[in-house]
């Protein structure tokens, strides 16, 4: 007796979801263009895979669901089969309705679904956390580059995909010298202001056009000394972008009065993503920037509200307005921040897979109230925990789509370790 068939049948946008990002994961994940993608979810049923057995029915819902999408796998003569029918490469139409268009799904490139892993515990990263907070102490902040990557190191080590966890090998003694120039750096412009109010406003821009240069070297120094499955990650920086992305635009930020935030942080975000590669493959990043200018409302309301409440100030009780602007920012902080980095992970994709977060306002948020208030509590020392929620959070919805060039990958370091 032949295995049952199945046809994968697209029902629309899970609930909490954003209908833009849950599209631009979509196109993004099964390489579509925006015209097909729009047409598929305008409709109300949309068969996107005929006959498929069992196991990679499976797949199809499981990866459609991580990412928003609700699918059906359905018994194939539950639905007339002259809807749609396949070919190796995807479905055809053999029907004039635009919603019958070709969809080429590659779906056998992308075959497993792995999450990601954090096993640390509040009290294993609180042993650490006190022994670096003594050395500081006792040190008077010298010892801080050891303390910085004992942490990395910890965080690092607790996080696994497909098994393996992630490393990190920097030797302390190069961020100490860097720390150390940049100690020296502010004691002298500290008596530069003192001694001349010119001569400290040139100090202050010399730093200014200095930081995108450092900010280039210490992101490949931290990506050259981070590793996984014993092969360390690389990239390819570009400093006149860095300079644009870092210095030239965030000044372009201050002179709309945030209107341009939305396309810088775009722009950041795509900067920093694209170059990276590991083991000869590199990363790309596809995300569209209208999700982006989505945020931009939010953001201007709580500006609006702050010069309101900064305007109507002796009029209205301090206690209150001081609340309600750390209660508007703080929702305005949850919702880019689980958008950004929705769309941060949800567009990186390489040649060994791609990436797909499902970060939630609901959830999110109560994870953030609750560090919150029991850091606030615990009068900070809570913190330790804080940070292993949040590194927990994270893995719990973040997954990597890897197809068989990743598996082949993953044998051949395998070999040569």
């Amino acid at each position: 007796m032949s295995a049952p068939q199945f046809d994968i049948v697209f029902r629309g946008v899970r609930a909490g979801f954003d209908p833009a990002l849950v599209k631009g994961q979509f196109a993004s994940l099964f390489k579509l263009d925006p015209a097909r993608v729009e047409r598929i979810f305008k409709s109300q049923r949309v068969t996107l895979k005929n006959n498929a057995d069992e196991r990679l029915a499976n797949i199809f819902v499981a990866r459609l669901f991580a990412i928003g999408v609700l699918a059906d796998k359905l018994p194939v003569e539950i639905i007339p089969s002259k809807a749609i029918y396949t070919e190796d490469r995807g479905e055809v139409s053999c029907e004039s309705n635009s919603m019958h268009q070709p969809v080429d799904f590659i779906y056998g490139e992308l075959i497993r679904r792995i999450p990601f892993e954090f096993n640390g515990t509040g009290l294993g990263y609180c042993k650490v956390w006190l022994v670096n907070l003594l050395v500081c102490l006792l040190s008077a902040g010298v010892l801080y580059p050891w303390a910085r990557v004992r942490t990395l190191r910890y965080f690092y080590e607790n996080t696994r995909l497909d098994g393996e966890a992630f490393s990190y090998t920097s030797n302390p003694q190069k961020i100490f010298l860097v720390q150390f120039a940049l100690v020296i750096y502010a004691a002298a412009l500290c008596y530069a202001f003192f001694n001349s109010l010119w001569l400290g406003l040139l100090g202050v821009v010399i730093l200014l056009a200095a930081f995108p240069y450092y900010w280039v070297l210490r992101n490949q120094f931290q990506l050259n000394h981070s590793f996984y499955c014993d092969t360390h990650f690389q990239k390819i920086m570009n400093l006149r972008e860095a300079y644009e992305v870092l210095l030239v635009l965030p000044l372009v930020a201050l002179v709309t009065f945030g209107v341009a935030v939305p396309y810088i942080v775009y722009r950041i975000q795509k900067y920093r993503a694209e170059s990276i590669s590991i083991g000869g493959y590199e990363f790309s990043f596809s995300a569209p920037l209208k999700p982006y200018l989505a945020l931009l409302p939010s953001l201007l309301i709580a500006e609006c509200l702050t010069a309101f409440s900064y305007y109507y100030r002796e009029y209205l009780p301090t206690i209150f307005w001081l609340l309600l602007l750390i209660g508007v920012w703080l929702l305005v902080f949850i919702r880019w921040r689980v958008a950004l980095v929705n769309l941060q992970w949800g567009f990186i994709s390489s040649k060994l897979g791609n990436f797909v977060s499902t970060w939630d306002i609901t959830s999110y948020n109560a994870l953030v109230t609750k560090n919150i208030l029991l850091c606030v509590v615990t009068l900070g020392l809570y913190w330790p925990w804080a940070k292993v929620n949040n590194a927990k959070y994270k893995a719990q919805y973040l997954a990597f789509f890897a197809n068989q060039r990743f598996r082949k990958w993953r044998r051949k370091v395998s070999k040569e370790k």
